[in-house]
């Protein structure tokens, strides 16, 4: 009872990570091992990556195994090594989000001072971005910017062993700036919708300045239903990028799957795109409750008329 209150069964691997759930496959470190001096059970000691608090009940592994016998007094003896990486869903969380802030640091400032000076050069050449990143199939950009970022001295492929943190700016950049086009192109044209509307021709007959009636009514209304988004790109972080993970080879969630694809790992297959499939509806359950603590006007209650 103290080992598994919760267990969460998505199938086991048999070429990914033999032997091992797609959960656990998804959420154990990676990397060279950390060994450090381990005292097992039995008074067997050792310098091992053992995590023995990690030990899980495997019925008959003792009388299977003579360096179990040897470790263990039990048949508890299921243990997780500890490595010096994250997981594979904790290189997906970082890059992710990582990029997800960085879109939004870049998309809300050009997408507000296109809706503000429409027609204007920054907002053709903001367009001319928008259609070309919308016209560009995902792969042909994400090479493009693999071949910049390798002709700048940055490193084009992913190493867990490495202790530069450079390796992770051209992922964040192949996943933030496609992200950051169509955050401007939405933003723009929920405030040019507003900008258009009855209020704001009574606020500025009512003598309200522009900057006022931009920022305290129009990106007020335009930014609700981009709020709506932003469970699902918080959460969508834990499922990486299938095509960015894959070219940088990076060992997450997303290069998870295409792995397990090319191996013909149904079980690891499976187990994936249920974990995408609960985390899609939970973060639209989110954004819808999200959505509707911004806007008073919003209720899920009925009310007799």
């Amino acid at each position: 009872i103290h080992q598994n209150l919760l267990t969460i069964n998505l199938g086991e691997s048999y070429s990914v990570n033999y032997g091992r759930d797609v959960l656990e496959t998804m959420t154990v470190s990676q990397g060279t091992y950390i060994t450090r001096p381990t005292l097992y059970p039995t008074g067997h000691f050792e310098d091992s990556a053992d995590d023995l608090h990690t030990a899980t009940y495997q019925p008959g592994s003792r009388e299977s195994s003579e360096l179990l016998s040897a470790r263990f007094v039990d048949d508890y003896t299921d243990v997780v090594t500890e490595k010096a990486g994250m997981s594979k869903m904790g290189y997906s969380f970082v890059i992710g989000i990582l990029a997800s802030i960085l879109t939004y640091l870049l998309g809300l400032p050009l997408g507000v001072f296109m809706a503000r000076h429409k027609e204007g050069l920054v907002d053709k050449i903001g367009t001319v971005y928008i259609v070309f990143i919308m016209a560009v199939p995902s792969l042909a950009y994400i090479f493009m910017f693999k071949a910049i970022g390798g002709s700048m001295g940055l490193p084009t492929t992913f190493d867990m062993n490495s202790s530069s943190k450079l390796m992770y700016v051209l992922p964040i950049v192949s996943l933030s700036l496609p992200a950051t086009g169509n955050l401007m192109k939405w933003l723009r044209r929920y405030m040019v919708d507003q900008m258009n509307s009855d209020y704001v021709k009574f606020a500025r007959s009512g003598g309200l300045s522009e900057n006022e009636i931009f920022f305290k009514h129009i990106f007020k209304n335009a930014a609700i239903p981009i709020v709506h988004g932003i469970p699902g790109t918080v959460l969508g972080a834990l499922t990486g990028a299938l095509i960015t993970e894959r070219v940088y080879v990076v060992p997450g969630t997303g290069n998870l799957l295409t792995q397990a694809i090319n191996a013909y790992d149904n079980s690891v297959i499976v187990g994936v795109a249920l974990f995408y499939a609960a985390i899609t509806v939970v973060s639209i359950v989110l954004g819808d409750v999200l959505m509707a603590m911004v806007d008073p006007r919003i209720s899920f209650a009925d009310e007799s008329r």
